[in-house]
């Protein structure tokens, strides 16, 4: 199963690279400390007039190492044909230039010298010695190349980079030896360049994998989070059927489940079919990823809403626009079994029966744009007709709309216009809805009246915002049409759809603002922490079978 499929392009593997690296590896950066050393340096001795001296068991420790103004900056990021599966390797690398160490040197040796002094004899003595001072050490460049691979854990769900190897190439080393020390009696150059060879090898044994390491895996540990809505609402990110893949060694697809839970329980609607995996971002193209999403994750977050009860909704007439439409005084006119309450106000209380659902199909909008570019096409007053009477409306059925059309006198020979420039593939959902009117009499039982609304409606405006912590894909309500039946009353022999206006009157609106808030809140996407999608940036568009959405994002960092 995958509900949901993601494809990151060159230009994105680069901007969570740079940003990742480049704004989080300075913190560890920071505390970073060079490992101790210990250099064990051949015997050597000097001579001079009079004058002969051997040093021998030298051993020179470097400890308790510090680095100043080391800074090392993202260079950039290579996806490599390596790995399985090829591609899923890439090597990070990074520079740094013009820092220096700071070490405790510390030297023990034995020294032996032997003076002529004039006599016949020479004068010889030895003794072990030892000395200790500070080593600053220089270093013009330092080049850094990380190789990481991306990989999905089966056994934990999770997604994950490990370092499969580091390198560091240091330059231009000064050794900067204190000018105590015992190798100054040796030829420095010769010395210099063993001790600057011995502290090139301390900086590039530093372990830069496992700082890299410490970056990004809790970062991809925070992507689980990112499909957390709620009140129990949870979309899961688990790998999809089509897997983890590198298509060309040029970037990043994957399919996702995005299963949905409430409260533990996961939806049980069928299954979509499969959906495709969008093709990589060119290299030119400056979208970082693109985005699949089916309708399976809008019935899925429908149903989790219907399953929490956040579509249930109850209006009071200071709650509506029109508050006499919930006074019982208002349908006496044509309800006589309403008389003896007239004196009352009603309460309408609204649950669907079951889960919206939303299907892919044919619709015909009347929007503004739609109807500009008819403008052209028409004649002028049969333009002026449908800009002044249907701008606005929307249709789920080419026969409601030819009727109308017809109603408005306009020739059949200009249907097909019409309809060609006002259709495109939408989201249609439908819905069976409970609105159970309550007479709020002193006494009990309370006289009910009860209908089932049949409602259609068309997901618009889409488009990406924030709810609450997630990162989700938004939309609208465009309500095509709704109408109600009455269903049962417990006053006797009750006309019941005599009061079947009272759905558009008193319950229309407040179950609207419901779908509002479910609309506000969204399809969550999965999104690293620190990560947020340019929103206005985005283009989402309505496909057969699932939206389409290009985006890009920026690093904001931890929150």
């Amino acid at each position: 199963m995958q509900a949901m499929t993601l494809s990151i392009g060159a230009a994105g593997v680069k901007y969570f690279a740079g940003s990742l690296v480049a704004n989080q590896l300075a913190v560890l950066l920071a505390g970073l400390t060079p490992p101790n050393r210990t250099l064990n340096i051949p015997d050597f001795f000097t001579y001079g007039f009079g004058y002969n001296c051997s040093f021998s068991k030298i051993v020179i420790k470097l400890t308790n190492g510090s680095l100043k103004n080391f800074t090392p900056a993202y260079q950039s990021v290579t996806q490599l044909n390596a790995g399985a599966p090829l591609g899923s390797q890439f090597q990070l690398n990074l520079a740094a230039s013009n820092f220096s160490a700071k070490y405790n040197w510390n030297e023990s040796y034995h020294e032996y010298c032997c003076y002529s002094g004039g006599g016949t004899f020479p004068v010889c003595n030895g003794d072990d010695d030892n000395g200790g001072y500070a080593y600053t050490p220089g270093f013009g460049t330092l080049d850094v190349g990380v190789t990481t691979a991306f990989q999905y854990n089966q056994t934990n769900n999770t997604w994950t980079i490990t370092t499969v190897g580091s390198t560091a190439t240091p330059s231009n080393v000064q050794a900067n030896i204190p000018g105590g020390s015992v190798v100054q009696n040796e030829d420095t150059k010769c010395f210099s360049s063993s001790v600057s060879d011995a502290t090139a090898n301390a900086i590039s044994s530093i372990d830069f994998g496992s700082l890299i390491n410490a970056v990004i895996p809790p970062l991809l540990k925070s992507i689980p989070a990112s499909g957390e809505l709620g009140n129990g609402i949870v979309f899961e990110w688990e790998l999809g059927d089509s897997g983890l893949t590198f298509p060309n060694a040029a970037g990043v697809s994957v399919g996702i489940t995005g299963r949905v839970s409430y409260k533990g329980t996961f939806y049980q609607g069928q299954a979509p079919a499969t959906l495709p995996v969008p093709p990589v971002p060119a290299p030119t193209d400056t979208h970082h990823l693109q985005a699949y999403v089916s309708d399976y994750e809008v019935n899925a977050l429908q149903w989790a809403f219907f399953q929490a009860g956040l579509l249930n909704t109850v209006a009071t007439p200071g709650s509506i626009p029109n508050p006499n439409a919930l006074r019982v005084k208002t349908y006496i006119p044509f309800v006589a079994a309403l008389k003896p309450y007239a004196l009352y106000s009603m309460q309408a209380d609204i649950k669907p029966g079951q889960a919206p659902v939303c299907a892919f199909q044919q619709v015909w909008q009347f929007t503004q744009a739609n109807i500009n570019r008819l403008q052209s096409s028409l004649p002028s007053n049969v333009w002026t007709l449908i800009n002044d009477n249907l701008s606005g409306y929307a249709y789920t059925d080419i026969k409601k709309l030819t009727s109308d059309l017809a109603a408005f006198g306009i020739d059949s020979s200009y249907y097909t216009t019409i309809e060609d420039a006002t259709s495109a593939v939408g989201m249609v959902v439908t819905q069976s809805i409970g609105m159970v009117l309550t007479i709020l009499t002193s006494t009990t039982p309370q006289p009910t009246i009860s209908f089932t609304v049949a409602r259609t409606d068309i997901l618009t405006n889409l488009a990406l915002g924030i709810a609450g912590t997630a990162q989700t894909m938004q939309f609208a309500f465009q309500e095509v049409s709704s109408g109600a039946t009455f269903t049962a009353s417990t006053i006797p022999d009750f006309p019941g759809q005599n009061m079947a206006g009272i759905w558009q009157a008193a319950g229309d609106s407040g179950y609207t603002e419901t779908l509002i808030a479910l609309g506000k809140i969204g399809v969550p996407l999965p999104i690293m922490s620190g990560f947020q999608f340019l929103f206005d940036d985005a283009t989402l568009s309505v496909q057969q079978g699932y939206v389409s959405i290009l985006a890009q994002v920026q690093f904001r960092g931890s929150a």
